[in-house]
């Protein structure tokens, strides 16, 4: 009951992280939705930002190529996030989410462990805390913990 307690916490706070975390990258901070232009728009602008990023890690790529891993890492972040929160997929989204972090902690090497410097300490966390999920999985207070307790039920009878 303690993990499956703690599972939970880590799966929501990771998760949430992230979710945040993906929406920056799509331009999606506070008061979007209200915007008066087009979301998309402002959305394929502010993915610009981060694919000049994604750019200097991997300038030998081309331009449609950095777009697409750009465009890849924040809905992998968005979307991965909510499979955390919601304890659903809950490995293969924390085995993404790992190598995202990866590629983060060497995309922040060459400003040193500290985040307050731009280092890759809070990579380095978020790979922590993702590589726990990849182990030990969702728990019972899931989503897939749910249709794991619905389908065991359902065998007994």
């Amino acid at each position: 009951m303690g993990t499956d307690l703690a599972l939970v916490g880590l799966r929501v706070c990771l998760g949430s992280i992230f979710i945040v975390h993906g929406a920056d990258k799509l331009g999606w901070d506070s008061g979007v939705f209200w915007r008066e232009d087009n979301l998309l728009d402002y959305t394929l602008i502010q993915l610009q930002g981060f694919t000049q990023l994604v750019a200097g890690l991997f300038g030998f790529l081309s331009d449609d190529q950095i777009r697409y891993l750009a465009l890849s890492a924040a809905l992998i972040e968005l979307l991965a996030g909510w499979a955390l929160v919601l304890g659903f997929f809950t490995r293969h989204a924390a085995l993404l989410l790992s190598g995202l972090m990866i590629v983060a902690i060497y995309f922040h090497l060459p400003q040193g462990f500290y985040a307050r410097d731009g280092g890759f300490e809070w990579a380095m966390l978020c790979l922590a805390g993702s590589q726990v999920m990849v182990f030990m999985g969702a728990g019972r207070f899931s989503v897939s913990g749910i249709f794991r307790a619905v389908s065991t039920a359902e065998s007994q009878v």
